[in-house]
């Protein structure tokens, strides 16, 4: 497991959001056994007490727990990612014309953020993810997953948790419909590259504006294109 080193303010509450960040995307999974706090000391560049807080503050929170001074994620961890009650509204809301235009309504708005918010680390990422979109483009699953990654380090730049909650859950939805759009459609893969390049450099260079407009952009060429592939399937 290789943690990142992190910034001197608020040590750990940055620590906190990497090791969840770790959780959310995958990761580390439910029952993993966190390296030793004196590795994830050395691995992070702080000291022992500043990781035995964090931990204190990720075991309340319920995302971590220990068994004989082990440190462990929760086994129940998925219950704090995904709140039951979000995760049963959008099982009642499956409509895929729906999804997207919950993800119209919020991602903007969380690209206006996370340019404001992002820090190099996020940056990094973000641009490492865009990067693998544009490696992987013979290959769709690969390209989903990049996408997905992109999308949630944008999320998570933004600095809002309920926000990370609610996307998670509309992205795990989302999967199976992206696979479609990009089988269906043989322009929508380098039009959707280009738009997550113009988000990217926007974030990077703090322009928030221009980080909102490009993601609507997005997802608004997304919506119109599966709403193409839907009338055809109908027809």
């Amino acid at each position: 497991m290789i943690f990142k080193p992190v910034g001197k303010v608020l040590v750990s509450d940055e620590i906190i959001e990497e090791i969840k960040q770790l959780i959310m995307d995958g990761t580390l999974k439910p029952g993993d056994r966190l390296p030793s706090e004196s590795e994830m000391a050395s691995q992070m560049g702080v000291g022992r007490s500043t990781i035995r807080e964090a931990l204190k503050v990720l075991i309340y929170l319920g995302f971590i727990e220990r068994q004989n001074k082990v440190a462990y994620v929760s086994n129940n961890v998925m219950d704090r990612i995904y709140p039951k009650d979000i995760i049963e509204s959008f099982k009642r809301h499956r409509n895929i014309m729906e999804m997207i235009e919950a993800r119209r309504i919020i991602e903007p708005d969380v690209a206006e953020y996370a340019a404001m918010r992002a820090n190099p680390n996020d940056i990094e990422e973000i641009g490492k993810y865009y990067q693998a979109m544009k490696e992987s483009q013979g290959n769709v699953e690969d390209f989903i997953s990049y996408d997905n990654q992109f999308h949630l380090h944008v999320i998570h730049a933004a600095r809002n948790n309920i926000l990370m909650d609610i996307m998670k859950g509309i992205q795990e939805l989302m999967k199976q419909n992206q696979a479609l759009i990009l089988r269906k459609s043989k322009n929508i893969m380098p039009r959707s590259l280009e738009f997550h390049r113009k988000i990217f450099i926007a974030i990077k260079e703090g322009k928030a504006k221009s980080a909102k407009r490009y993601m609507l952009s997005h997802i608004i060429d997304v919506e119109k294109e599966m709403y193409c592939i839907l009338k055809e399937e109908e027809g």
